[in-house]
């Protein structure tokens, strides 16, 4: 059971070395609303909303990002219009180096949330999707998951078998966006053993024997829709479920 809450007012001394703030945002298709967050955009993401095919991923990205560049700017005691972005080789989104701020992030986004984490100096990873979204797990679990998870979840009843491949997918997505990879670098490369009493999730590499954990891994109750995980860099993460609203923009 994930405990969300009412976030503290001040965040520039929240995070410390192994604790990790989670948010989760409800998002809507209100053009309203998405329009309140696109002032704190730069050029560059409000040209790249302007470019979605729909309403729907626009408002998406618009209120998603607009939220990120708030909240970082609150850890950060800056201008949320001051803070620029780079990209990771594999595409995974951080604060430009150059500004010297030891604040990892990353974010996830999906019909009707985003989950979004921040944490101090190590790498983070996150990831939420919908419990309703029609996949074909065995065939994807075939193609991405290791021997044994996909036989395991083959033998499942629906809908046990897509409530156990959305734990297996959202902690391994989580798991590679931490280390900056992509879906196709690792996913059948990792076994996870997850104990559906507990949050916590390990996960073994077959050809890496011996290798010491250095890394929390937690699947995320985010709701009666949703299922998330997150992924920290650090093996004794202190984890903060924060509910966003609106009103933290005063």
């Amino acid at each position: 059971m994930t405990n969300w809450g009412a976030p503290p007012h001040n965040l520039s001394n929240n995070l410390a070395s192994g604790a990790v703030d989670i948010w989760r945002v409800l998002l809507d298709d209100s053009p309203d609303r998405a329009s309140r967050f696109r002032a704190h955009l730069s050029d560059i993401e409000r040209s790249k909303a302007d470019r979605c095919p729909a309403p729907h991923p626009q408002y998406q990205f618009v209120i998603t990002r607009g939220i990120l560049r708030i909240l970082l700017s609150r850890y950060l005691e800056v201008s949320p219009t001051t803070i620029h972005f780079a990209l990771q080789p594999l595409g995974k989104p951080m604060l430009d180096t150059r500004l010297e701020m030891p604040i990892q992030f990353n974010v996830s986004h999906t019909r009707g949330m985003a989950l979004i984490a921040v944490a101090y100096q190590h790498p983070v990873g996150i990831d939420v999707e919908r419990i309703d979204r029609k996949i074909q797990e065995c065939d994807i679990a075939e193609r991405y998951f290791s021997k044994r998870e996909s036989a395991h979840l083959a033998s499942l009843p629906l809908p046990e078998r897509t409530n156990q491949f959305l734990s297996y997918w959202t902690c391994k997505e989580a798991y590679l966006k931490m280390e900056g990879k992509g879906i196709t670098e690792g996913l059948a490369q990792c076994e996870l053993s997850i104990d559906l009493e507990k949050p916590e999730v390990r996960i073994s590499h077959p050809d890496q024997h011996g290798q010491k954990e250095n890394y929390s891994l937690y699947r995320i109750g985010a709701g009666d829709e949703h299922v998330g995980a997150v992924a920290l860099a650090w093996p004794s993460a202190q984890i903060s479920f924060w509910d966003w609203e609106d009103t933290y923009l005063n």
